[in-house]
C-alpha cells in the first residue's frame, strides 16, 4: 500500500508538471518574442535612411561624371536626382552621354516618340534608345523631352511653374496698383497641363477702384507629329472693359510649329461658348465665338535663366455678328539669383463692341518679383 501511495504521489506531481508545462513554454514564448519585436522596432528607428541606388551615369562635355537618376529632360534642362547634391539641372547642351536601364519616353523635335533604356554610344552627342529587340540610334541635338515611362516621388515633383508679386505706391494722388500671377505647367506622355493667373488691382483717391483678374486653364492631348487636341476655359474680370465676368469654355485642334531646346511656337483654333456679365444693369449674354490663340516661349537656362512669352488671342463672334476682341500679352524674365527673378509684363485688350460701361481698349506695363520651382 505505501509503495502504491508513493507511486501515486509521483504521478500526481507529474501530471501538475504537464499540465503547468505548456503555460510554462507559451509565457516564456511570449517573453522571447516581446523582447525580439522590442529589438527590430529599436533597429528600425536607429537605422540609417536606406537610399534608392543611383544606377544612371551623366557625362559632361568638360570630363565630369554624375552618377544619379534621371528625372526628366525638358525645355533644354536634364533634372537629375544625386545623394550628394540634391536635384541639380543640367544643361543639355553640355552633356556628352547618358545611360540608365530605366524606361524612357524620349520625343524629338519633329515630335516622334521612342520608349526604353538609355546608352550612349562612344559618339558623342548620340543616344541609343534599346526597348526589347529593338534599338533606335538618336542625335542627341534633336531630343528635346525624356520622361520616365514610370515615377517614383511626389507629385509636385512633375509640375513646374512660378509666382511673382508686384507693388507700386505714388504718394501725390496716393495711386496704389498691386499685380500677381502665378503659372504651373505638366508635361506628360500623352497630354499636358497649363494654367495660369494674374491680378491686378489698383486704387486712387477720388477715383473708384479697378480690377483685371484672369485665370486661364488649358488641356492638351499630345498626337504624333506635333498635333494636338486642346481643351480649354477661361474666368476673368476687368472694371476697364466693363466687364464683371466672363466664363469661356470651348476647344479645338493645334500643332507645335517649333519645338527646339530653347523655343517653343504652338497656334490652337476653335469654337468657344463665352458668357458675359456686363456691369450696371445689362443682362448677361451667351455667344459663339471661333478661337484662335498663337504662344511663342524663348528661353535660356544658361546663368542667369532668361526667358520672353508672347501670346495672341484673337476672338471673333459668330452669333454677334461684326464683334471682335483680341489680347495680346508679352512677359520677360531675368534670374536675379537662384530661381528668383525680375520680370516685366504688358498687356493689352481690345473689344471693338464692349458693354456701355466699358471701353474699347485696356493696357499696361507691370513690374514684379518673382520665384521659379
Amino acid at each position: 500500500m505505501a509503495a502504491s501511495g508513493v507511486s501515486d504521489g509521483r504521478l500526481l506531481t507529474a501530471f501538475n508538471a504537464l499540465r503547468t508545462c505548456p503555460k510554462v513554454l507559451i509565457q516564456g514564448a511570449r517573453t522571447r518574442l516581446s523582447a525580439l519585436l522590442s529589438a527590430a522596432l529599436l533597429g528600425v528607428m536607429l537605422a540609417p535612411p536606406v537610399l534608392a541606388a543611383k544606377t544612371d551615369v551623366v557625362y559632361l562635355k568638360n570630363g565630369d561624371r554624375i552618377t544619379c537618376e534621371i528625372k526628366n529632360l525638358e525645355r533644354g534642362r536634364l533634372k537629375v536626382s544625386t545623394d550628394s547634391m540634391g536635384t541639380v539641372y543640367v544643361e543639355w547642351d553640355d552633356v556628352l552621354h547618358i545611360s540608365s536601364p530605366a524606361q524612357f519616353i524620349v520625343e524629338l523635335e519633329n515630335g516622334r516618340r521612342t520608349r526604353g533604356s538609355l546608352e550612349g554610344t562612344g559618339v558623342a552627342r548620340e543616344l541609343m534608345v534599346r526597348y526589347r529587340d529593338r534599338q533606335r540610334l538618336l542625335d542627341m541635338q534633336q531630343v528635346v523631352w525624356i520622361d520616365p515611362l514610370k515615377l517614383e516621388g511626389s507629385i509636385g515633383d512633375r509640375w513646374d511653374g512660378s509666382f511673382s508679386l508686384g507693388l507700386d505706391v505714388t504718394k501725390a494722388n496716393n495711386d496704389r496698383s498691386f499685380s500677381g500671377t502665378f503659372d504651373a505647367k505638366r508635361r506628360a506622355e500623352a497630354y499636358q497641363l497649363l494654367f495660369n493667373g494674374t491680378a491686378f488691382l489698383r486704387s486712387q483717391d477720388d477715383v473708384d477702384s479697378s480690377q483685371r483678374i484672369t485665370f486661364v486653364s488649358q488641356y492638351r492631348r499630345l498626337l504624333d507629329d506635333r498635333w494636338y487636341w486642346a481643351a480649354f476655359g477661361l474666368l476673368e474680370r476687368n472694371d476697364e472693359l466693363g466687364m464683371d465676368l466672363r466664363t469661356l469654355l470651348g476647344g479645338g485642334y493645334g500643332r507645335f510649329l517649333t519645338q527646339t531646346n530653347k523655343s517653343l511656337w504652338s497656334m490652337t483654333g476653335g469654337l468657344a461658348a463665352v458668357n458675359e456679365q456686363r456691369a450696371g444693369d445689362q443682362d448677361a449674354e451667351t455667344n459663339l465665338e471661333a478661337v484662335l490663340v498663337t504662344d511663342y516661349e524663348y528661353f535660356i537656362y544658361d546663368s542667369p535663366k532668361t526667358s520672353l512669352n508672347t501670346s495672341f488671342s484673337l476672338f471673333p463672334s459668330i452669333t454677334d455678328s461684326g464683334r471682335v476682341r483680341s489680347n495680346l500679352d508679352f512677359s520677360a524674365r531675368r534670374e536675379l539669383v537662384d530661381d528668383l527673378f525680375f520680370g516685366v509684363s504688358v498687356y493689352g485688350t481690345w473689344d471693338s463692341r464692349p458693354p456701355d460701361a466699358g471701353e474699347k481698349t485696356d493696357y499696361g506695363i507691370v513690374t514684379s518679383l518673382g520665384y521659379s520651382f
